[in-house]
This record gives structure tokens, sequence and C-alpha cells, in this order.
């Protein structure tokens, strides 16, 4: 009796879906980082850090990593950095801004920063304005004793950056009333120093790291027409270098 042949295998048509479903869960998992990252709240995003590093380490112990790549896991080099890790040398101001801003976080009520501290990026690196009405006396060059708190901790966070360190000091338009400080040059150059010797003596930031700079009112941030904006202009500018070949002084 002859036997029957074997009916021809049809080709599968779906197995497109299979790539698909790989694609959808990889966006889905790139759409979550994304959301993960624009967070501010620390211990969400170091949550989210430690739920990220165990997938990596689940997927690895059940095969999904091999050869050089599981070695590449083993040295970190597939996780994210941690959240209080410095910016490596290279790394632009951006990256350099988003972990003054954290480290500030820690450190500081939003309320306290709003008062205290703003936050920008410079061709050279991160600039961290300090309000100087709440660190020294109207026509004066010594830190006001119930500053150095906040002090204190902008100082610590500056340190761990480990980079070169310009301070800058700025007036506003008005003329001065002090015969130690005949004009607004001497009094800018003043409290920029008198910080600098803050860091040197309290938090034994090395010299070599530091520079002064006094820029009287020669470059204002808003127009110095009303007593809000003049006040904005007041203030100490810590320059946090990321490209010593764009500083300009």
């Amino acid at each position: 009796m002859a036997k029957k042949k074997h009916e021809e295998e049809h080709e599968n048509h779906e197995r497109w879906l299979v790539s698909y479903a790989d694609f959808i869960t990889l966006l889905f998992a790139f759409f979550v980082i994304l959301y993960a990252t624009s967070q501010k709240d620390i211990s969400k995003a170091q949550e989210f850090q430690r739920s990220v590093q165990k997938a990596f380490r689940s997927y690895v112990d059940f095969g999904g990593l091999q050869g050089k790549y599981v070695d590449t896991y083993e040295n970190n080099q597939l996780l994210p950095p941690p959240i209080d890790v410095v910016p490596q040398e290279g790394a632009g101001p951006l990256e350099m801004k988003d972990y003054v801003e954290r480290e500030i976080e820690k450190e500081f009520t939003e309320s306290d920063i709003k008062e205290l501290i703003e936050l920008n990026t410079d061709v050279a690196g991160v600039k961290v304005s300090l309000a100087a009405n709440s660190f020294f006396d109207s026509g004066n060059a010594l830190i006001r004793e119930e500053a150095l708190p906040s002090l204190e901790k902008i100082a610590r966070t500056i340190k761990k950056t480990g980079r070169r360190l310009i301070i800058q000091g700025h007036t506003d338009s008005l003329a001065t009333k002090s015969d130690r400080f005949p004009s607004n040059w001497e009094l800018s150059a003043t409290r920029a120093s008198t910080i600098v010797r803050y860091l040197i003596t309290q938090h034994q930031i090395s010299p070599r790291r530091l520079s002064v700079v006094g820029y009287a009112d020669q470059r204002p941030v808003v127009p110095n027409d009303t007593p809000e904006n003049r006040a904005r202009n007041r203030r100490i500018d810590i320059l946090i270098v990321t490209d010593e070949k764009k500083i300009g002084l």
C-alpha cells in the first residue's frame, strides 16, 4: 500500500508579530526611561535606577547576556551611572547643571532655593548665582553669620565637582556709599575674594582651582530700573568650569 505523501508545511505568515512585540516592548521601556529621568523626585529616581539594575541583573542571570557582554555588565558599563556621581571630565554644562541641581535639592528646601540660588548654564560651565543680599549686608563684604549654614551647603556641593571655580562679584548700578569701597569695582571684587577665602580656609579647596573676578555693574542680568531688578543684579556667580578653553573673563 503506497504511503501518503506528507503535506508540505505552510509558511508561517505571522512570525513578524514576534519582532513587532519586541519593538513595542523596547519602545515602552524607552518612554518609561524618558518619563523617569524627567522627574525631579530624587527618591523616585533612585528607586527607578535600582529597578533598572535589578532588571539587567535578572537578564544576565537567565542568559540574556553572553561572552564579552557579561564582562561589560559586571563592570557596570551597561548600567546607568548612579545619580549622585559627579560627571566625568569632558561632560558638558547641561550634565553638570543636572548634577549640581540634584545636589542642591538635597540640601535646601524649594523656597530656600528660590530665595538664595539660581542655576544657569554657560558655554564654559555652570553658574551658581548667590543672591548677594542674603550673604552680605548692604555695602559690606563680610559674610553674614546667619548665611554661613547656607554657604556651607553650597560649598560642599561645588567642592565635590572637582572642577575649576571662578568666583565672580556683581553689583547694581547705584554708587557705593562707603569709604572702604570707593566704587562698585572694589566692592564686587572684595566680595568675590571673601567667598574664595572661605572656600580655601573652611573647605580646603585648592587655591589652584580658584579665581576671582570683580565685574561691578558691567554685567547685569536684568536692567537696573527697579529695586527688584537691582537685587537680582547684586550677586555672586560661582562658575563651575567644564571647558577651560571657553573661559571668557
